[in-house]
């Protein structure tokens, strides 16, 4: 039964309560006219209704007579209280009406309200039972735990190159991309370095679903665009003949938080740290297992403290390695543990101080020299073949992790070589800002970022001779790093730093509202892994130095028109390799 079906019962049964009084009416006329005076009408309408219903053989005698016995009576109660000297006076108040005017008297308003409340008591109670749409079952219980979250960006992207930059610069990512590679012969992929990209547009759309599952236990999935498959941009370039986008999963994760101080993180999620794009990328999400424990407000008010801690599979190597022999060996098992101290204080109850110390150790990612490797034979597979470097840019230092037995027949025919990391990476971070407001809502921020890769060692640069000499970032380059007599330098480092500052809104999402901000980065070339830093500045990569700056504007509300402008230029090696990108974003917000 649907509710229009319940009104309309109602309108049927108050028209038949009407047509009741009325044949009622009709028929003590006819009864005052026709009947002997012994049966004249009664002063009680209930006592005329019983003999009505008595004469018409709806009721039995017997029945009748005892429901007019009780009518009498109560007639009778209702004249006593009629004649009392409160009632009379109360009437005689009372204005002359028409006959046939029935009086109903004054129902008070605790009356009126007990009769609504037991009215819809029945009728939710009928609802219920009956399947009925009503306000608390318009849409399944499990939907109100569910919410949605994404933005859609687009940008146009400038790439600005110095004419006077080398044009010998390799691009290494393709190289690995193509797998094993004869980088003493052959033609080799290289960057472009002095021809500029002008307005290449790129779209960015995030979607994602946050579920409350239960007190203290939530969990989020979330799907994203992207070129690739690579750890940090989720940019997905225009044009292409009109050809349809890729979508990623880029967030599956779930969070149980048993109290307010503690929770923990399984899946694969955002950053969980503290720290800048000069170590993570924004776009850089986490696989594995984190955990927080937040003080609060446990120590004092002004006062917060937080540890955080997790362990991130990033490889977890072959189950069948080398594919092309019966004799396995064990692939090495890549890891991220990192840990991080973050304490913050607000003094002079406006002003709001904050810094944290994290250390981040990579397993297992530096590249080894495999034992020698005999390619001429038809051998497919040496024995490091899983130490090569992953996902990466440019400006780490690597190497060729191939130990190759030449070939006898044509000793200069090189071989197919991989690259692997030079150094290994165990890096301290350590970040602070100062946040003032100006008002209400506008505030000041300076913020600083210290990077250094404890790990880096410059003994490895040659610990593997010639044949293990670096590809990249070295003086003129090769072996010329590691011969005999005459060596280059090491022009590298394991250093980098960030100052910015900012003002304006924290969060832009009402119209009118705006932030600016600029700043300064130094990133040496093997300060932190050039595959997760950020792909903006310099094209991506390690090895760069420059300046930033840009603002946002709010157009809508949860509409943003922003820009950016980065100038870089490359730290390390005796060619030249500048690069200013300008960057032009509307998003949307939801």
């Amino acid at each position: 039964m649907t509710a229009a079906t319940t009104m309309q019962r109602m309108r049927l049964l108050t028209c038949s309560m009407l047509i009741s009084v009325s044949a009622i009416n009709a028929a003590r006329a006819q009864d005052a006219a026709t009947a002997p005076a012994a049966t004249a009408p009664s002063e009680s309408a209930m006592v005329n209704l019983v003999r009505l219903l008595v004469e018409q053989g709806v009721l039995k005698k017997a029945a009748g007579d005892a429901l007019m016995a009780q009518a009498e009576a109560e007639a009778m109660q209702a004249r006593a209280v009629a004649a009392s000297p409160a009632t009379q006076t109360a009437q005689t108040a009372l204005p002359d009406v028409a006959p046939g005017t029935i009086r109903v008297p004054y129902i008070p308003q605790t009356v009126r309200n007990q009769i609504r409340d037991e009215i819809r008591t029945e009728v939710l109670a009928q609802a219920k039972a009956e399947g009925w749409a009503s306000a608390d079952q318009a849409a399944p219980e499990w939907t109100k735990r569910i919410s949605l979250f994404g933005d859609v960006r687009f940008r146009s992207q400038s790439e600005l190159y110095s004419k006077t930059n080398s044009q010998l610069i390799f691009d290494f990512a393709r190289i690995n991309a193509q797998g094993p590679t004869n980088l003493g012969g052959g033609v080799l992929p290289y960057l472009n370095s002095r021809v500029d990209r002008v307005n290449r547009l790129r779209l960015r759309g995030r979607l994602g679903v946050q579920a409350a599952i239960s007190s203290g236990v939530s969990a989020v999935f979330a799907v994203a665009t992207g070129d690739d498959n690579g750890p940090i941009s989720t940019n997905a370039s225009l044009g292409g003949g009109l050809s349809k986008r890729d979508i990623w999963l880029d967030q599956a994760y779930f969070t149980l938080a048993p109290s307010r101080f503690f929770k923990s993180t399984f899946g694969r999620f955002p950053n969980p740290f503290e720290s800048t794009d000069l170590l993570f990328d924004d776009d850089l999400r986490f696989d594995g297992v984190a955990a927080e424990f937040n003080a609060g407000s446990l120590i004092d008010d002004r006062l917060t403290l937080a540890v955080r801690g997790g362990a991130f599979p990033l490889d977890f190597g072959s189950s069948n390695f080398p594919d092309t022999n019966n004799l396995k060996q064990k692939s090495p098992v890549k890891y991220l543990y990192s840990g991080q101290v973050t304490a913050g204080a607000r003094i002079f109850n406006d002003v709001a101080v904050s810094v944290s110390a994290a250390y981040h150790s990579f397993q297992s990612v530096q590249g080894r020299f495999s034992t020698p490797c005999a390619l001429y034979l038809g051998v497919t597979e040496c024995s490091t073949d899983p130490y090569r470097v992953m996902s990466p840019r440019k400006g780490n230092t690597l190497f060729g992790i191939r130990n190759i037995i030449a070939d006898p027949a044509n000793p200069n025919a090189g071989g197919a070589q991989l690259l692997g990391l030079t150094f290994d990476y165990d890096i301290l971070d350590i970040n602070g800002s100062v946040r003032v407001p100006i008002n209400d809502d506008v505030r000041v921020e300076l913020s600083g970022n210290y990077l250094r890769n404890l790990a880096f060692k410059r003994s490895d640069i040659c610990r593997f001779g010639l044949a293990g000499a670096p590809q990249n970032n070295g003086g003129a380059g090769g072996t010329t790093l590691c011969a005999a007599t005459n060596a280059q330098p090491f022009v590298g480092g394991p250093t980098g730093y960030q100052v910015k500052g900012t003002l304006g809104y924290d969060a832009i999402t009402k119209r009118g509202q705006w932030s600016a901000f600029a700043g300064y980065r130094y990133l040496e070339s093997d300060a932190v892994l050039d595959s997760l830093t950020d792909s903006d500045f310099h094209l991506g990569g390690t090895n760069a130095k420059g300046y930033f700056l840009g603002g946002k504007y709010g157009i809508f509300d949860n509409v943003t028109i922003g820009s950016r402008w980065m100038s870089a230029n490359q730290i390390a090696g005796e060619e030249p390799f500048a690069i200013d990108v300008f960057q032009v974003d509307l998003e949307a917000k939801f």
